[in-house]
């Protein structure tokens, strides 16, 4: 594959709609056509239920003026490589996509490392009360559904189980190093459609037309219908 052809084909498959904060003038063209999926600070993809790209403040975890400005050092550096990896003109879309990889692999264990142990103590805290919450939010959610359509036991199990295994298949894709941004992105999307399905195999004709009555209801409100919304 020339590069020419390369790069077309990499536009549609590698362009994300992440508008990151502190992003700079200088390299906007490249990155508006590649799209930049810029790590959280603690070196990780930090994206539960979905991908998120929070810049610099992520909450509830204090950096020092001096971790920061390395962390700005360390994406500047990032961003650099990139532009001369794709410069490259030999470079097959293989080769390309595991250069990209590499680069993405060597950003988070950087920013990783900036961390000290506190903070990570701190980020893992934090994700254990978000997952905590989680559950507590989808039994909840899922002891209304059960009431509103009239559920069996069967029929709550079924559901419960089918979204347990999702969830399971969804922290693989995140955590996964493997995989480009909009790799991810792709696969999870794959996965909703899955959840859906497995609404539709579980409820009846009639419970199915209620539950959708009751997303688009939510999504009119402009609340996320978790059910069937995110993994």
């Amino acid at each position: 594959m020339n590069k020419p052809l390369t790069k077309c084909y990499l536009a549609g498959i590698l362009a994300l709609a992440a508008a990151t904060t502190q992003a700079q003038s200088a390299d906007s063209t490249m990155h508006h056509r590649y799209g930049m999926h810029r790590w959280d600070n603690n070196g990780g993809s930090e994206s539960h239920g979905r991908f998120e790209n929070r810049g610099f403040n992520r909450p509830h975890i204090r950096y020092t003026p001096e971790q920061r400005k390395q962390m700005m050092a360390i994406h500047k550096e990032y961003r650099q490589k990139r532009e001369d990896l794709y410069k490259q003109d030999n470079l097959t879309l293989k080769q390309y996509k595991a250069g990209l990889l590499a680069l993405e692999k060597e950003r988070k264990s950087k920013l990783s490392s900036l961390l000290t142990p506190e903070q990570k103590n701190e980020l893992a805290a934090n994700r254990k009360r978000r997952d905590e919450n989680r559950q507590v939010r989808e039994a909840a959610h899922l002891e209304r559904l059960k009431l509103h359509l009239n559920l069996t036991d069967d029929q709550v199990a079924k559901i419960k189980a089918g979204n347990e295994n999702l969830r399971s298949q969804a922290k693989a894709i995140h955590e996964s190093d493997n995989l480009l941004p909009e790799q991810k992105r792709e696969q999870l999307q794959s996965l909703l459609v899955r959840r859906n399905d497995t609404y539709k195999s579980v409820l009846t004709p009639d419970q199915y037309t209620e539950f959708e009555k009751m997303m688009s209801h939510r999504r009119a409100g402009g609340i996320q219908f978790r059910g069937s919304r995110s993994i």
